[in-house]
C-alpha cells in the first residue's frame, strides 16, 4: 500500500503535464477533396464453395498433390506401399 501512493502521485504528476487540447493532426476535419469509392453490391454467398461428401481417397496421392515442388501429373510412384512390398 505504501508503494502504491508514490506511484499514484507520479502518475497524477505526469498526467498534469499533458496538454488539455488534442494535437491539431488528431482533431483535423476530414478533407472533402479526397475521393471515395461508391459502395458496391457484394452477394453474401459470393465465393462460397460446396463441401459435399466424397468417397475416401488415397492419402499418399493427396500428400503428393500438395507437397512443395510436386508434379501431380507425373503419376508414377516409387514408395514401398504402392509397389506391393
Amino acid at each position: 500500500m505504501i508503494k502504491l501512493i508514490p506511484l499514484a502521485a507520479l502518475g497524477l504528476g505526469l498526467g498534469a503535464c499533458m496538454p488539455n487540447t488534442p494535437p491539431a493532426y488528431l482533431a483535423a476535419p476530414a478533407d472533402p477533396s479526397v475521393g471515395i469509392r461508391s459502395p458496391g453490391y457484394a452477394a453474401v454467398t459470393a465465393g462460397v464453395r460446396s463441401y459435399d461428401v466424397v468417397d475416401p481417397l488415397d492419402w499418399r496421392e493427396l500428400n503428393r498433390h500438395v507437397a512443395p515442388g510436386a508434379n501431380p501429373e507425373h503419376g508414377d510412384s516409387d514408395d514401398a506401399a504402392r509397389r506391393g512390398r
